[in-house]
């Protein structure tokens, strides 16, 4: 129940974090946010220092410097580079060095990290089929649900007219779904497979999108929320029996490594997705903006359309305003359809992501959940009985 007990949260967290950010955003702006986290943060400290019992490994090895400062750089490049090539161009020489930095700097992590004697990260963890596929999941659930965060409340504020606040209710229905079916999910695994379940999970969410690719300016929002049951559940569904499955590979004694390994693939797959959907969104927007754009519009008023789909309404907004009611719907027209093509193909890009990841999770995750202690036989793809001593 691990695993339900994290899902649920998550869903609880999903649904708080837009509502009270929104409500902060709308009436106080979008400073205040850091102001706000700030006491919670202090608070939440304090109850860990008072509650969380102590769980320090006596033998723990040395903090591996050199393992986080490469694998930091890694991903900032990675990140970085994804974010930028919508403006420099994905084939471009920056772009093309940008990836291959990122190689080089992932390539040396993983030399040194099976080289040291006190990993950061045990790469060896990585050679049972299980753990890498629970790992791979959560990470594609989080990628999926980041980057529709991300299109989603575009499409909200500036497509619907939605406010922040609005917003981060009507997104309820995925975060209430999540912890329902985060709870489900486990209680549906002891019947028919936890990879019956993950995989059943990410197909759902494959459908979400291919769905949500038909979406226009004149979609009912309870369509959308119908949608949003579709994704939330099979991100509930996904999410917390990976969870099981990861901590099920882990030795109790070494229960923080499987942890730690949770919560970084989950914000790694977070951060993918704003980066990669984003960055796709980005592109197919800009190309098509400028082809749907009335001619001979000013470089300045070209510009500012291109910024973002909310500069382009809002720059339409401002044309109507002055009088020249064509040329501003013309603009509300091109932005409206850049912002579609976009939207579309992105969700495709995160279907096709979701759909690969059932399929491995049907080749490669265990068919039941685990529920005792881990074996000899659960510790088979681990490097050598050096490594294995370190988990033991």
């Amino acid at each position: 129940m691990l695993g339900a007990l994290w899902g649920a949260i998550t869903g609880v967290a999903i649904a708080l974090g837009p509502i009270v950010g929104g409500w902060l955003l709308q009436a106080f702006g979008w400073t205040s946010i850091f102001f706000a986290m700030a006491p919670i943060a202090a608070l939440a400290a304090v109850l860990v220092a008072r509650f969380v019992p102590k769980s320090r490994d006596p033998s723990a090895p040395r903090t591996d410097g050199v393992g986080f400062a490469v694998s930091t750089v890694a991903i900032g490049a990675l990140i970085y580079t994804i974010i930028e090539a919508p403006n420099y161009g994905w084939a471009s020489g920056r772009t093309l060095a940008g990836f291959g930095l990122t190689a080089l700097l992932v390539a040396a992590f993983v030399a040194w990290e099976r080289s040291s004697e006190a990993p950061m990260l045990d790469l060896s963890l990585f050679g049972n089929p299980r753990f890498t596929a629970a790992s791979v999941s959560v990470a594609i659930s989080f990628f999926a649900l980041s980057g529709f965060i991300f299109l989603i409340t575009q499409y909200f504020q500036f497509l619907k007219g939605y406010g922040p606040l609005s917003t981060g209710i009507r997104l309820l229905p995925v975060a209430s779904c999540v912890a329902i079916s985060s709870i489900l999910g486990t209680k549906l695994a002891v019947r028919i497979g936890t990879k019956l379940v993950v995989a059943s999970g990410l197909l759902s969410m494959a459908a979400f999108y291919l769905w949500v690719t038909t979406a226009s300016a004149s979609t009912s929002y309870g369509t959308i929320a119908a949608q949003m049951v579709v994704l939330g559940t099979g991100m509930g569904l996904t999410s917390a029996l990976a969870t099981e499955a990861i901590m099920g590979v882990v030795p109790t004694a070494k229960a923080g490594v499987g942890s730690a390994v949770n919560d970084a693939t989950r914000l790694f797959g977070g951060t993918l997705g704003v980066a990669i959907i984003g960055s796709v969104y980005a592109s197919l927007y800009a190309s098509r903006l400028t082809a749907a754009l009335p001619a001979g519009l000013p470089t300045a008023v070209t510009r500012t359309a291109h910024t973002s789909v909310g500069a382009a309404l809002t720059l339409a907004g401002g044309v109507r305003h002055a009088g020249h009611a064509a040329l501003a719907t013309g603009i509300h027209e091109a932005a409206t359809s850049a912002f579609f093509q976009g939207f579309s193909t992105a969700n495709y890009v995160t279907a096709g992501v979701a759909a690969a990841g059932a399929a491995m999770a049907l080749a490669l995750l265990p068919a039941q959940p685990v529920t005792g202690p881990v074996d000899t036989e659960d510790r088979q793809g681990f490097a050598s009985a050096d490594t294995l001593s370190r988990f033991a």
